[in-house]
């Protein structure tokens, strides 16, 4: 069943809007006015070596021609704004993605500049308690030179 699905839109496909050529003597189609009584003045793309003995040839309505192409190029439309709102939407969640990752970025910048302003606090203390032991040992060391010196005379 399958394999006939195929098949048939296959030729439903090929068989669709204007015909370009016969195909029983590949003869490029030619548009022809009706001159019935059935269909005064109607179009039709037919074969020129066509005739009405000979009914194997291209035969067509140009104006069935005309809305098979409207309706397939209208579902061509129709799947193309369907996959580029598809597109879309998944550009929106992307951008949404990204703009959260950023929103997540800023806040960890944010609490970054907090850790830096407090280190810089700690270190800035440090260098206090740097600069006093710093005092502290060349007060040592001047005692103990002058320890040295009075305790050798």
């Amino acid at each position: 069943m399958s394999g006939n699905w195929r098949q048939n839109w296959r030729r439903e496909r090929i068989e669709r809007g204007f015909p370009s050529a016969c195909k029983k003597c590949g003869a490029g189609a030619v548009i022809f006015t009706s001159k019935t009584t059935k269909n005064p003045g109607r179009l039709f793309h037919g074969c020129p070596n066509g005739s009405e003995e000979d009914k194997n040839h291209l035969f067509k309505w140009t104006d069935e021609s005309a809305v098979e192409e409207i309706d397939d190029m209208k579902r061509l439309y129709d799947d193309k704004i369907g996959r580029l709102e598809l597109q879309s939407q998944r550009c929106e969640d992307v951008v949404t993605s990204y703009e959260k990752k950023i929103e997540d970025l800023g806040d960890a910048l944010a609490g970054f500049e907090k850790e830096m302003k407090e280190m810089k606090e700690l270190v800035h203390g440090y260098e206090k308690d740097v600069k006093s032991l710093k005092k502290m040992v060349v007060c040592g060391v001047g005692m103990m030179i002058v320890y040295h010196y009075f305790a050798m005379y």
